[in-house]
């Protein structure tokens, strides 16, 4: 006895919305589910749909956007971690760096900085070194730079060295920032590591001024120089 096809079930949609058993509203009813979706061509089971022309070349596109977007949140990963620091302890021997500092008297009320940068020491190798001035806590517990003056490292011989200058305000509150990602032979892999040296030990109440001399003047005060 051949078996008695059961009726397809009615579907009840708002007009022109996805069925939502939670929203009230007019009503009609629907008789396929083509025409749920919105076309009268039945879709057949596990199958999609076939894209011509401009749909398909905007299928094309987005997925090369979405490709390069990963593309470029994977490369933006190592960078996010670099936004996190941590300081590394005090240090007798300063880590075993050895440097030079001079500080000389710079046109205006500014002074001009030179680091040489002799041996990386337990901080092999040094990634940066920046002379910062940090302000005072905010209200929110925050601070900002008064001074951020990376220093250009370049060779001279077997040590590198570099020059900035900075407003001779900050002098007083200023300090080497040496950054490594790697101490005592060992990657840092929660984040960069950071030594700080006071500037305030190597300054000299009459720093020499690295400007021409007056005619007036007789006499030259030494620089303030100082090798560790």
């Amino acid at each position: 006895m051949a078996g008695i096809a059961a009726p397809t079930p009615k579907i009840q949609v708002p007009d022109g919305q996805i069925p939502n058993p939670h929203r009230s509203g007019n009503v009609r009813q629907i008789d396929t589910y083509a025409e749920l979706l919105g076309t009268d061509t039945p879709i057949a089971a596990n199958r999609s749909p076939q894209l011509k022309g401009p749909e398909k070349m905007n299928m094309r596109l987005s997925h090369l956007a979405i490709g390069m977007l990963v593309v470029a949140t994977i490369s933006l990963i190592p960078g996010r971690s670099w936004a996190v620091y941590h300081p590394l302890g005090p240090s007798k021997d300063d880590w075993g760096l050895k440097y030079d500092v001079e500080v000389k008297q710079a046109t205006g009320d500014a002074l001009s900085i030179t680091f040489t940068l002799a041996d990386h020491g337990r901080l092999v190798p040094v990634y940066s070194i920046t002379l910062i001035a940090l302000s005072k806590p905010h209200s929110d517990g925050g601070r900002s730079y008064l001074v951020k003056a990376p220093i250009e490292l370049k060779a001279q011989g077997r040590k590198l060295a570099g020059q900035v200058r900075i407003p001779r305000e900050h002098a007083e509150i200023a300090v080497f920032r040496i950054l490594t990602l790697t101490v005592d032979g060992r990657p840092q892999t929660s984040g960069a590591a950071y030594y700080d040296i006071p500037l305030k030990k190597f300054l000299d109440r009459s720093p020499e001024s690295d400007t021409p001399p007056t005619p007036s003047a007789t006499t030259r005060t030494p620089a303030s120089k100082v090798t560790k």
